[in-house]
């Protein structure tokens, strides 16, 4: 059997009422921890314009900034390591140890970054400088997932793991509001000659003084009940990522899948619009990060809508719902986007925003059910860092340079459409999966509406 049932978990104590921090201090602890590790991570993409001109100033136009968006890709190919080494460490050591690790790695990261030279300064040295940083932002990445959906689902209510899984979905959408939002302060108040010569490097110094902040919160939590458990009653895997691999191999493929609509679709939608506004239509790089800045803010109220639905009806029917709506809207949001006035454009980025949040918030809590506790955080790793490095992170490359070899300004869309087929394939197989599961005559009951079939 591929999986454990979502009730079959090692804890001996409810654990709402296990010792240590209440529910609101995990969430809170969890969520801070995690938007500093995302706002680390997406401030490059959002500066990717500015970045190209820095970086890349020889190469000019789309070249640029294509350039500039395959590093931005290379960061995913490194996620699946971080989460095979931090994976295995955090069912190892605890979901603590390694959040507490990660969000350091990633602040350090970010803020070298910040204080790299230009091209202009250093020549083809800035480029490789980046490009290695940019590297070990996505080792830490890699870590971050698993490690955050655990520990909330572990100290979660067994009916309330939806809602309390979409607080890490959410705070990714706010870190990533936050790094648009500052994007347009900076593009707005800042000359074009200071953004591209200093003003650029502030948003990345920023990382320090939060990663040193998310640091010490996660550092003044509880370990998991679970995992104490585990611990004290000697169930602590001995090689979680091979017991993964070789008994939940099924899973990985049809999470992979499940999972493309959020965390690919993101990428060529909402987070996308500043390149796609910049450096594909020619418009004011501050319209596209204004776009985002909105897009992103509906996005963190509907993941949350997400988990708490899924918390009353199966979370694999609510994210399908998500994903054939974003395939039906693909193409006309995009026409919006391209020949829309302001209005054209806010409709086009809520309902992205709209079903983006109905595909991302049931999430968390969806791949913690597949999964047994005592290899939870190298699954939910693998899971998570597989599907962002094989179709998120080289996303808007991809459509950028579809765009720039066909110059249908549309590919977007019908790359968009590919991903949620691919997301509806995978929500499917897990659906097949479960109700297999419900048949099983040892199967325990479902832990909560969002286990139902």
């Amino acid at each position: 059997m591929d999986t454990a049932d979502p009730a079959e978990t090692a804890e001996t104590v409810d654990p709402v009422e296990a010792k240590g921090p209440g529910k609101a201090k995990i969430v809170v602890a969890a969520a801070a921890g995690n938007f500093v590790e995302w706002y680390d991570f997406a401030i490059y993409g959002y500066f990717s314009p500015v970045l190209a001109k820095v970086f890349f100033p020889d190469s000019g136009g789309l070249n640029g900034l294509l350039a500039t968006l395959a590093i931005f890709g290379a960061a995913f190919v490194l996620r699946p390591v971080g989460a095979v080494i931090f994976g295995h460490l955090g069912d190892k050591r605890g979901r603590r140890w390694v959040l507490s690790f990660v969000i350091l790695a990633m602040a350090g990261a970010t803020t070298l970054i910040g204080l790299l030279p230009s091209y202009a300064s250093v020549g083809v040295l800035a480029p490789i400088a980046l490009t290695v940083l940019r590297l070990a932002q996505g080792l830490s990445a890699g870590g971050e997932f698993g490690g955050a959906a655990s520990l909330l689902f572990e100290h979660a209510p067994a009916r309330k793991r939806g809602i309390f899984g979409s607080a890490q979905a959410a705070s990714i959408a706010v870190a990533l509001a936050v790094s648009a939002g500052l994007g347009t302060l900076l593009t707005a108040w800042m000359s074009d000659e200071f953004l591209h010569t200093q003003g650029w490097r502030i948003p990345f110094l920023l990382g320090l003084p939060l990663g040193v902040g998310g640091w010490y919160i996660r550092r003044h939590i509880d370990e998991t009940p679970s995992f104490t458990a585990m611990q004290e009653q000697g169930q602590v895997a001995d090689s979680p990522v091979k017991e993964v691999f070789r008994d939940h191999w099924r899973m990985i493929i049809a999470g992979t899948g499940a999972i493309v609509s959020w965390t690919a679709g993101g990428y060529v939608t909402l987070q996308y619009l500043p390149a796609f506004f910049d450096g594909v239509l020619d418009r004011k790089l501050s319209d596209g990060l204004t776009a985002s800045l909105c897009g992103l803010t509906v996005y963190a109220g509907f993941i949350v809508l997400g988990g708490w639905l899924s918390d009353r009806v199966a979370r694999w029917k609510v994210m399908t719902g998500g994903a054939i709506g974003l395939a039906v809207v693909a193409v006309p949001c995009y026409q919006l986007l391209i020949h829309g006035g302001a209005l054209g454009i806010g409709v086009a980025v809520v309902l992205f925003a709209g079903f983006l949040g109905l595909t991302a918030g049931p999430t968390p809590a969806l791949l913690s059910e597949l999964a047994p506790d005592n290899v939870r955080n190298s699954y939910l790793s693998i899971v998570y860092s597989v599907a962002n490095a094989a179709f998120g992170g080289f996303a808007p490359y991809i459509v950028t340079a579809l765009v720039s070899s066909s110059g249908n300004l549309l590919s977007p869309a019908f790359y968009l459409i590919g991903l949620e087929v691919l997301a509806v394939a995978g929500l499917l197989g897990i659906s097949v999966h479960l109700r297999h599961r419900a048949r099983l005559p040892d199967a325990a009951p479902a832990a909560g509406a969002g286990a139902r079939v």
